[in-house]
């Protein structure tokens, strides 16, 4: 935000709000910035939202068409106001006096929400029951874009990175690694994995999916991790209070997001496991509160999660070729899950489809 005052008082004013007192930015989230602003007795959340790699001009609509990115932007903003009006603890942008959500300061888009004191977790803090109620909520989300939004046509080409690729990829960042005018813990890690990479894609390239694919699509949250979900307290059966971030809601196979969540909630830390008594919860309370989710759905949604995460180096992507190291801390678990899951797909899809199959509408007892 601008280190002046009076370009954050005009903001407000926009938006009818009284002339904030203080603010402090608010170091969490890889995307944007995001400050906390005191205005009288009130407290707000204000986003900036940067430029980030990955959307391009923006986003398709549910029929193909190629969104700008500010379209993009006001669309999911409407689709959180509608979802938030339909009773789920998705927290919408405020609207100025003129109706819209976004403004723009010096040719920067900023939206202001109201501030949410929840906390987040993670699987180290969540029970069975925590576990549950997360796929429930998925679940509600995902019906619930349904509701709100224009229907989607199915079903959606579905496309999978190439084993070549993948592997050209993965050997063009060794050599930026190996070439570097350092050696540092994450150079060391970063070369240890991609040699690792470059000798597993090899033996289970048979198993990507298949090419010209297609599956059931609808719409998602789009990054519904840990960060993004506000919890009322820490304790076991504790409620969600808040689902923040909606800029990378899209039109994609709701299964994918299923088995993403499951990943970025469960994997353990340090050792890059995933926890399937909580795995086997979480889709039990997902299939219970959409009973429409098809095994074929969550099978195919697994293979093809598992092939990304062995075929995507977006951390190191951001890291050497861009100098961005936002991301650094999420690579020693997410890259530590990729041969851990391929040396237990089975076991792993297991848990997945045992969840979905107990799902009989009773939550779990503590």
């Amino acid at each position: 935000m601008p280190g002046t005052s009076g370009p954050l008082q005009a903001l407000f004013l926009r938006f009818g709000l009284p002339a904030p007192t203080a603010f402090r930015l608010v170091d969490s989230g890889l995307l944007n910035r995001s400050y906390q602003i005191t205005s009288t007795d009130r407290r707000y959340f204000l986003k900036h939202y940067l430029p980030w790699r990955g959307v391009g001009s923006g986003l398709p609509d549910a029929h193909g068409r190629r969104r700008s990115a500010a379209q993009t932007l006001r669309w999911q903003h409407e689709a959180v106001i509608r979802l938030q009006a339909a009773g789920l603890p998705a927290v919408a942008p405020l609207r100025d006096l003129r109706g819209r959500t976004v403004a723009y300061v010096r040719g920067r888009p900023f939206a202001v929400f109201p501030w949410n004191d929840g906390v987040h977790r993670y699987g180290k803090h969540m029970q069975e029951i925590d576990a549950y109620r997360l796929g429930t909520l998925l679940a509600d989300i995902h019906t619930g874009l349904t509701r709100v939004l224009p229907r989607v046509p199915q079903p959606l080409f579905v496309p999978t990175t190439s084993q070549r690729r993948a592997v050209a990829e993965a050997e063009q960042l060794l050599a930026v690694v190996e070439t570097g005018p350092g050696r540092d813990e994450m150079d060391a890690l970063s070369a240890y994995r991609l040699r690792e990479r470059l000798a597993l894609i090899p033996k289970v390239a048979h198993l990507r999916p298949a090419p010209d694919a297609v599956g059931t699509v609808g719409y998602i949250h789009g990054d519904f991790h840990a960060g993004n979900v506000m919890w009322s307290a820490l304790e076991p059966g504790s409620r969600v209070t808040a689902v923040v971030d909606w800029e990378k809601t899209a039109v994609a196979p709701c299964g994918d997001e299923v088995v993403s969540t499951a990943l970025v909630f469960f994997t353990g830390e340090y050792s890059g496991q995933l926890d399937l008594d909580l795995v086997r919860a979480y889709i039990g309370g997902y299939a219970a509160a959409r009973p429409e989710f098809s095994e074929r759905e969550l099978t195919d949604s697994v293979r093809r999660v598992w092939w990304e995460r062995l075929t995507d180096f977006w951390i190191l992507t951001w890291h050497y070729r861009h100098a961005d190291h936002r991301a650094d801390s999420l690579f020693p678990a997410t890259a530590a899950l990729v041969p851990w899951w391929t040396e237990n797909y089975a076991k792993v899809l297991d848990a997945f489809l045992e969840g979905a199959a107990s799902a009989t509408g009773t939550v779990p007892r503590r």
